[in-house]
């Protein structure tokens, strides 16, 4: 049986694909791009009129949090209702977690799941306390071998860099954390914030190194003076790649107006999605995609920082693109009205549109977004002590 999606607009910029096609899935593959009406629907094929729709590569979350043996975590069938094909777990487990992670969460997924290992043993194991204020936790021999064991879907290792997670270890956080990334022969993903040296970590990172939380107001940041830092323009020149993690802090209208200004967008467009920021600043990936569109990012640099460029970091280039063969990972999105959105500082502005997301299509499956429910678990004293911006539901 075959499914047909018709009249839609299929933009995929990791191909260069931007025309009216009809777009065939079959089983879990994408069977065929065709012009309009060229393919006459068989018996039992479902056919799909999706006129005035983009039609566009699954959508891919490059941060967010997936692991619900952690306070952070969430399950991973949100994703659905952003539209989201695949999803990447920055670091909510560690190598002594990353087991039960994989069993219970990313194997039964509704969606694909990769993740980053925590270099810190038990990952994101509370909000009241920092993983790396006991630099002992941080294991680059065991991460790399949780990495190496499930290389299927491990992808790197993550760090977080700031005084609320590591206290005064920053430095030697990060310079462990490389050395699990140099023996696992992974990247690396550092979220910065409050008290990391921004010149200083860019100057260490590596090809294909991530810096996420690029267009935080949290800490040093990427701007010195309102201009991009002449040691971040660097780092991006030798192949680091800068990524939003919009999160509960980690997005500021400003810094981002600025950055774009300076000429410097992010790499990647993700959401730090997590219990904590699902309800508010961030919601889900379309909601920070019509933020960075607001601010001037094209519709194709949108899509582009959702799609190709996410896979790519990840090295999965085939998820982030339709291609005749490859695995059928779908996304229908129509323009939605106008709303007023907010940024991790509490300031607000309204946007033009907020895309909405029609139909999902992960390996073949379908599922309906709006259709998609999400247990979210409820929320504990220690839970009130996280500073997020916006009101938590």
């Amino acid at each position: 049986m075959r499914t047909v999606l018709r009249g839609g607009r299929v933009v995929d910029p990791g191909t260069g694909v931007d025309a009216e096609l009809d777009v065939v899935i079959e089983g879990g593959t994408l069977a065929a791009l065709c012009a309009p009406g060229a393919l006459p629907a068989g018996p039992g094929d479902t056919v799909l009129d999706v006129a005035g729709a983009l039609v566009v590569p699954g959508l891919i979350d490059l941060h967010a949090h997936w692991y619900e043996g952690s306070p952070y975590g969430v399950e991973p069938r949100a994703n659905l209702r952003g539209g989201v094909t695949c999803a990447v777990d920055a670091g909510t487990a560690g190598f002594e977690s990353f087991g039960a992670f994989r069993r219970f969460a990313i194997d039964p997924a509704p969606v694909r799941i990769f993740a980053f290992v925590h270099i810190a043993a038990a990952g994101l194991a509370a909000s009241m306390v920092g993983e790396l204020e006991e630099i002992r936790y941080a294991r680059p021999v065991e991460t790399a071998e949780v990495i190496r064991a499930h290389r299927d879907v491990a992808v790197g290792v993550k760090v977080r860099l700031g005084t609320q997670a590591a206290g005064g270890n920053v430095r030697a956080a990060l310079e462990l954390a490389l050395e699990a990334g140099e023996l696992a022969g992974v990247p690396l993903m550092v979220h910065i914030a409050d008290g990391a040296d921004v010149p200083w970590v860019v100057s260490r990172l590596r090809p294909g190194d991530i810096v996420t939380h690029a267009l935080t107001a949290n800490g040093m940041g990427i701007l010195d003076g309102g201009r991009v830092r002449p040691e971040v323009r660097a780092a991006r020149a030798r192949g680091v790649l800068f990524d939003v993690g919009h999160g509960c802090g980690s997005f500021s209208w400003d810094v981002a107006r600025r950055a774009l200004e300076d000429g410097f967008a992010p790499d990647t467009i993700s959401t730090d999605l997590h219990r904590y920021s699902i309800g508010g600043p961030v919601i889900d990936l379309p909601t920070t995609m019509a933020k960075l569109s607001h601010l001037g990012m094209s519709r194709d640099e949108v899509l582009a920082s959702v799609t190709a460029r996410p896979a790519a970091a990840i090295g999965h280039p085939e998820l982030g693109a339709l291609r005749v063969g490859g695995p059928a990972d779908v996304t229908i999105l129509r323009e939605g009205p106008s709303a007023e959105l907010v940024d991790s500082t509490g300031r607000r502005e309204t946007v033009a549109s907020v895309w909405q997301p029609e139909l999902v299509f992960v390996a073949g499956e379908r599922h309906a977004p709006t259709e998609v429910d999400v247990y979210l678990r409820p929320y504990t004293a220690a839970d009130r002590e996280v500073d997020c911006t916006a009101p938590l539901t």
